[in-house]
């Protein structure tokens, strides 16, 4: 008798067991499957190491372009700033991690607003204000955009325009294409600087003009897309190069002439103010404003 009892309670708890096992269990593995979502949706920035073929989807619209009208003049004035490489480096062409971040803030919290060079065309062809306007541009195409400039751009929520040269992309110290088109799809501006980066008016026409071309259609394969604004390698140029230019469906184009003033009537040749290593901050809000 007494072991009958005890069989019988054995059997309820058992039964017990059960149920509360049946009653949980699919929430249990629900709650597993959804974290496990969670965690496979996180997005990373792109590794080197990833294929080439992978292109990440975009991260943010292109921010807003304020546009007030203003009377037409010959003359306009906007401070296109002129960056090589951010980081630790030997010559004057670097600036710190340090220092950009100090000068990106500056224009942040005084209430500039940073646009690309195509975005700066737009504006002045079409007769808009461009006070409290500044393009950053950033020549040559240099891992250290990826890996120091761009950061401190997204946390400031900053633009700039960084131009290419073709056949450097993916060499050691230059990006690779596949950060290119992920910097592309975050609202950073592409233009062309050359193939291989030559002082073009020493070039015969032939030559400048593969350069000049041949630049752009590199980068048009790899993005998918039309590139509107160039960089002159050295800054240098003469009549045949700014022809050759234009010619190759460029409409806008830089120099390395230290001015933020200049005609609108030939926005090929749009001067650039130099950031340098250890320019003071004090220089730089000056050239801004």
């Amino acid at each position: 008798m007494l072991l009958e009892v005890v069989i019988m309670k054995s059997n309820k708890n058992l039964i017990l067991v059960i149920f509360i096992l049946a009653l949980f269990t699919p929430q249990l593995i629900l709650g597993y499957q959804n974290n496990s979502q969670k965690q496979k949706s996180v997005e990373k920035m792109p590794e080197a190491t990833l294929t080439e073929n992978s292109i990440p989807e975009p991260r943010q619209p292109e921010k807003e372009l304020v546009k007030i009208p203003v009377t037409p003049g010959k003359t306009v004035s906007i401070p296109i700033l002129m960056y090589h490489e951010i980081g630790e480096g030997p010559d004057c062409m670097w600036v710190t991690e340090k220092d950009f971040y100090n000068q990106m803030k500056y224009l942040h919290d005084n209430g500039y607003q940073t646009i690309s060079l195509s975005q700066a065309v737009e504006l002045l062809t079409g007769h808009y204000d461009t006070s409290k306007k500044v393009v950053l541009s950033f020549d040559d195409g240099y891992l250290t955009f990826y890996s120091y400039a761009w950061p401190i751009l997204k946390e400031f929520d900053q633009q700039a325009t960084i131009f290419i040269i073709s056949k450097l992309v993916g060499t050691p110290d230059y990006l690779t294409w596949e950060q290119i088109r992920f910097l592309a799809s975050n609202g950073i501006e592409v233009g062309g600087h050359t193939r291989t980066h030559p002082l073009l008016p020493t070039l015969s026409a032939a030559q400048s003009d593969a350069e000049i071309t041949g630049g752009k259609q590199d980068i048009e394969a790899q993005l998918g897309k039309k590139i509107n604004t160039f960089c002159y390698p050295t800054g240098k140029y003469n009549a045949q190069i700014v022809k050759q230019v234009k010619d190759a469906g460029y409409v806008a184009a830089v120099t390395m002439e230290q001015r933020k003033s200049f005609s609108t009537d030939n926005l090929l040749l749009m001067p650039r103010l130099g950031v340098y290593k250890d320019d003071p901050l004090d220089r730089f809000t000056a050239v801004t404003k």
